[in-house]
């Protein structure tokens, strides 16, 4: 028997056919709609539960490929290969040299450690990480971070429990492949697809993106309107791991292709202010068969007065510059009480879904009744304000 097949066999048994723990990482609040899209997926998943910050899921190999191209909510996908009691750096180094590691990373790549400790006598983060590395190095030939391709390995220590994790996704799941540039008020597109999702947006309705920068409501809505997979449109990590399965990856992108609804006239309408952020937009469109059902038009949100007969399908969903990111907190007080009267006067009986700061909630008069919901919005705290405009 050859190297070559013995090492084959290796991985088959101790990696592809072997039932894995995963971790569905989120941004808070969004657990509950990641729980649902993992319950939807094609694929044998089970014991899920959700925590703060994610989802624990379990699962083969291959379905973690299926979770990373499907989920919308979750920011990367992450699978623990070790588990162990250490409470200090000889018992750290012992378990981590009796992983494997040849099994799961590619030779030469760059190694990415991070190391989060609580309630735990390694607590010293970086000496944790510098043991790892050096341990791993033993087993392979790890390039330094920058210089072959980035992978990344997590260990979480609590009360001296330690858990090594492997980052299936490689860039964090909201980099689509669609855009390479962000506006000056960036929304991440896991966050606008929870957006859109608990606004009731689907397929057979109008998309109004009154304010869209650069376009991540309507990017997100023709992906999930025509329901394509998020990860359609990019590489991962697991893609360079000795046990990826070029034919498993395969299936995974049929299921996916099974999905897509067909595209006739424009359902989405993009406008901005902004001539740059509509170009970039636009070419992003061009670009990408899949958004073709995008009309953009640079135009300023009060100018526009969008069509009566698409209002009992509609949602207009807004993204207004406020505060710390745009403008003074008056300022965006102010934009925000014109937006409402604007929504009254020309949106009415459309859907609603606008992010507004959580403190202007109660400073702002709401012209109509809405529902809202806390949001973590880059790091601010806002409010999703969701609704029908009588």
């Amino acid at each position: 028997m050859t190297d070559t097949v013995a090492f084959a066999k290796r991985l088959k048994r101790r990696v592809s056919a072997h039932h894995w723990d995963f971790f569905a990482v989120t941004a808070p609040g969004l657990e509950t709609l990641c729980r649902r899209e993992l319950e939807a997926l094609p694929a044998e998943i089970g014991s899920l539960k959700m925590v703060v910050g994610g989802v624990h899921f379990r699962g083969r190999l291959h379905d973690g490929y299926t979770a990373n191209l499907n989920l919308r909510t979750a920011t990367r996908i992450l699978m623990r290969i070790a588990h162990f009691r250490a409470s200090n750096f000889r018992r750290l180094e012992k378990e981590i040299a009796a992983i494997d590691w040849e099994l799961f990373l590619p030779a030469g790549c760059a190694l990415d450690i991070r190391a989060a400790s609580r309630h735990s006598r390694l607590y010293h983060r970086e000496a944790v990480t510098e043991v790892v590395r050096k341990t791993v190095s033993f087993r392979l030939e790890i390039a330094a971070v920058g210089k072959g391709p980035l992978q990344r390995l997590q260990l979480r220590l609590v009360d001296d429990r330690v858990s090594v994790s492997l980052d299936t996704s490689g860039d964090a799941l909201f980099k689509r492949g669609l855009k390479t540039a962000g506006g000056r008020a960036p929304l991440r597109e896991t966050m606008a697809a929870a957006i859109l999702m608990t606004a009731g947006f689907g397929s057979g309705m109008t998309l109004m993106d009154p304010m869209c920068g650069t376009g991540t409501f309507s990017l997100e809505g023709a992906l999930l309107a025509r329901q394509i997979a998020p990860g359609r449109f990019r590489e991962f990590a697991f893609m360079r791991w000795p046990a990826f399965a070029p034919g498993r990856w395969k299936e995974a992108l049929r299921q996916a292709d099974l999905a897509p609804r067909p595209v006739g006239k424009p359902f989405i309408f993009a406008t901005d202010i902004d001539p740059a952020a509509c170009d970039t937009l636009q070419q992003v469109i061009e670009k990408t068969d899949a958004l073709q059902g995008i009309q953009v038009t640079c135009r300023d949100f009060f100018d526009v007065i969008p069509d009566r007969d698409l209002a009992a399908r509609g949602l207009v969903v807004l993204n207004p510059p406020y505060g710390r990111r745009i403008g003074s907190r008056s300022e965006g007080r102010s934009l925000a009480m014109e937006i409402f009267r604007k929504l009254r006067t020309d949106y009415r009986g459309w859907k609603l879904a606008m992010i507004l700061p959580r403190g202007y909630v109660n400073e702002v008069q709401l012209p109509f009744s809405v529902k809202s919901r806390p949001f973590y919005h880059g790091g601010l705290k806002v409010a999703l304000l969701t609704g029908a405009v009588p």
